[in-house]
């Protein structure tokens, strides 16, 4: 099917000139009217942190997280925090370095990701990590896993 078009040539550039060809572009993207203006209304996005609470609290970039029965990070420095993924890097500590790590964590970096709507709030319901950690405590560590959520 061929569609009715006038072109009008100006100095090399082309200009389309047919109020059809402005409909065609109107409906082809999905109307014509004013851009929305403002930010979307973004969800707040939390990690349940049992540092200290058994519990757990809803905290947002906390510097100390509990991400296991066997895993923690501390001293952790967020370099990016939702709305679907968190990124920090700290130092990792479990049960499974012990006593090597006791007194010296692992370098790591933790990310945080499938967030899931628990009360009007997004909480982070997974992790992993990536640590620079001698090769015999790979297996044992605990660098994957699912999140506690409210």
């Amino acid at each position: 099917m061929r569609l009715p078009v006038t072109v009008t040539v100006f100095r090399g550039t082309v200009f389309c000139v047919t109020v059809f060809c402005v409909t065609v572009l109107c409906a082809a993207v999905g109307g014509c009217g004013p851009a929305p203006t403002g930010p979307a209304a973004e969800t707040p996005v939390y990690v349940l942190n049992l540092q200290n609470s058994e519990r757990g609290r809803a905290e947002q970039r906390p510097a100390n997280l509990v991400l296991s029965e066997f895993s923690t990070m501390s001293g952790v420095t967020w370099r990016t925090w939702g709305p679907t993924r968190a990124t920090g890097a700290g130092r990792l500590s479990g049960t499974w370095c012990l006593p090597e790590c006791a007194d010296a964590p692992y370098a790591a970096t933790v990310t945080l990701s499938s967030v899931i709507p628990v009360k009007g709030k997004g909480y982070f319901s997974r992790y992993a990590i990536t640590a620079d950690m001698p090769v015999l405590h790979r297996p044992e560590a605990d660098l994957s896993g699912v999140l506690p959520t409210p």
